[in-house]
This record gives C-alpha cells, structure tokens and sequence, in this order.
C-alpha cells in the first residue's frame, strides 16, 4: 500500500465514526485484495481522513452507486467531493515495451548472446487515434516473434560474429523498429521510444475520460452543492506533469483540466491563423485537486523521499469562497494531517525499503499550485 497497509486502517478506524457501516465494511473488502480496487480504496480512506481534520465528513443521506464520496462542511458551505484514480494500466498493456524488452533479454541470455555486448533498441511508433502506438509486438505475438526465421538469423550472425555489430530491423504496427549489438563489455544500453503514457491531445487521455465521467456522476447524482473533485495518482505519467512542457510538446494537467472545465474562446492570431474554440464540458465540478506521488532521491544517501505533489484548478463559475485562503488554508490543514507515503504507486505491493520524513504541504493562491 502507498501509506503501508497500519496507517491505511488507522485512517480507515477513523472514517468508521461517522460513515455508514456497509460502506466501512466495503471499503474494508477492497484494501483486504490486492486488485484494481485496491488503490482506488486506499485512496478514498486517505482523503475522507484527510478533509476529517479539516471539517465535517459524512455520507450521503440515501447512499447509491450514482452518489459521490463524501459532503464535506470545512465551514458554513456543503461540499461534494468525489475521489478517483488514474492509472497507466491500460496504456502499458496496449503497448508492452516492457514485458518485450524484458522477453528480449530472456532470450539473449538464453542463447548466450548477452555475454558477448549489449542489445540496444530503438522503438518506432505512430499516432493512432490520437494515442501514441510503439512498434512493439502485442503481447500475445511476443512468443512468435522470437520464433520468427528473421530474429533467429540475428541472433546466430551475433554467436557466429560476436566482435562485430549487428542490426535488426522490423516493422509493428505500420513503423519500424531496430535492436542493435554493439559487442564489448561494460557498455551502456540504450533505449529509444517515444513515450506513451503522457497525453498528446485534450481529449485522448486517462485525464480527460475520468473528467467526463465524474462530472456526469456528479450531475447525476442531482447534490445542489458546489462539488470538487479529487484525483489521486495510481501511477499515471499524466498526474506528474502540471504544466506544459519547455518544448510545447507535451499536454500538462493544467491545460488538460482547465480546458475541461472553462473551454477556450476561438480568437484570431493573425491575419489568417485562427486559435481552435473548445467548449467547456463541465458545469457541476467547481474544482479539481489533483495528487501525484512524489519521489525525491537525495544525494550521497541512495536514497529517497517520497511526498504528495498536490495541484488545484478552479472552473469560472466556481463558489467564491473555494477560491478563498480560507478555504485554500483547510485544504493544506487537511492534506498535512496524511502520514507520509511508503511507497511509490508502482511499488505499493512491495515491501517497504526506507523510512521516510514526515511532511507538510503549502497552497500558492496567486499560481493556483503547490510550492514547497
């Protein structure tokens, strides 16, 4: 568990006060698996305990499936607050660099290539959809691949020729793709591929599908409060990215939530250069707070930190007073009162490996993000 598996019911011990018992003993299902829901759980625990320290916390009167997580009162004005989570998973398993490249060296160490050099590999891929597809095989050809006339020939001319360099070239999903032995010892391997996981457009993106469905989720559940809505990483590349990149090639969650939320007029730029018009999707989410898991490695000691990397963005229409220090001050009261994370989200199954400090958070109303 990110939070380690003692703190997880600690803070779950306290949301028992004051959550309906059915809804306890789910949330007590779900941390008890390790499955998709897991950490879905583990993060809906953390934050009721979280607003807890900041206000009053308590279930919807008619509890359903359509409702959100929690009402939320950190002074005169209900809030709704659903949770959720991003996660890369599906990304991965559309393109399985990993589980390849890994299958890739199985076999050369099989084979007793490995021992002669190092096996580079330079991956090519293509926009699909608006989704980046690496010209990697699926997962299910992987077995084929390495069985294939043209990869085995590659592999001997490396056995039969091990002081020399070898390149093979392949295409995957309409692009081409090169592994490269270099022979020598001691080397460095390299890799080359674009990245997958972070989003290439506003609207093809975990960022922007979980968006689209908790806004109907909060539309639908007919609350007439103003609602916020919390996102909580569940390792998605997407989260760590606040803003776009130095180089404009890279949507950042900023761009992503604040285009969701408020849109973008189509203005002129020029005399013939026209900015795109975008319409807003929301009209019930007041606010979005996303959280990141963040890893700090600290020289000379080989080893790290982990902290939340909290973020908000506001939608036009949004309450005054969610905008307020007020609110901004019980939103750091409440985030503070977490205990500090033990693992990252990709190792939350993993065994603990270091203690870690404790930690605070702290709002910037001007930016709108986190500082530290």
């Amino acid at each position: 568990m990110i939070y380690g598996r003692r703190n997880v019911h600690r803070m779950l011990a306290k949301l028992a006060e004051f959550l309906d018992p059915i809804r306890v003993r789910e949330l007590e299902g779900k941390l008890e698996t390790e499955s998709g829901q897991t950490r879905a759980a583990e993060w809906e625990v953390a934050i009721g305990f979280a607003l807890s320290h900041a206000g009053k916390v308590g279930d919807f009167d008619q509890p359903s499936g359509r409702n959100p997580d929690y009402i939320w009162t950190p002074g005169d004005l209900p809030i709704v607050v659903e949770v959720t989570t991003l996660s890369d998973v599906a990304l991965h398993d559309q393109n399985p660099v990993r589980q390849f490249t890994s299958e890739l060296y199985r076999v050369a160490t099989k084979l007793g290539v490995a021992k002669y050099g190092t096996l580079n590999y330079s991956f090519g891929s293509l926009e699909d959809g608006g989704r980046v597809a690496v010209a990697v095989p699926a997962k299910k050809e992987h077995v084929s691949f390495f069985s294939r006339p043209a990869t085995k020939a590659f592999f001997e001319q490396i056995k039969q020729q091990p002081d020399h360099q070898h390149t093979y070239t392949f295409v995957e999903r309409g692009a081409e793709s090169s592994i490269t032995y270099l022979p020598g010892q001691g080397r460095f391997s390299s890799t080359s591929y674009r990245s997958y996981t972070a989003p290439q457009t506003y609207r093809h993106n975990p960022v922007f599908n979980a968006l689209k469905k908790k806004e109907k989720q909060i539309r639908d559940s007919e609350t007439k409060h103003p609602a916020i809505l919390f996102i909580c990483d569940n390792d998605c590349d997407a989260l760590r990215q606040a803003h776009t990149s130095t180089a404009g090639d890279r949507l950042g969650m900023r761009d992503i939530v604040g285009l969701f939320l408020n849109g973008q007029r189509l203005h002129k730029l020029g005399d013939l250069i026209w900015k795109q018009g975008i319409s807003a999707q929301a009209n019930r989410v007041h606010a979005v707070i996303w959280i990141s898991v963040k890893e700090n490695w600290m020289p000379f000691t080989h080893s790290s930190a982990l902290t939340l990397s909290p973020h908000i963005e506001y939608a036009d229409y949004a309450e005054p007073y969610l905008r307020s220090d007020e609110f901004l001050g019980k939103l750091n009261q409440a985030l503070s009162s977490l205990p500090a994370p033990q693992q990252t989200p990709r190792n939350a199954g993993v065994v603990r490996r270091y203690q870690l400090p404790p930690h605070r958070y702290f709002w910037n109303r001007e930016h709108r993000h986190s500082v530290n």
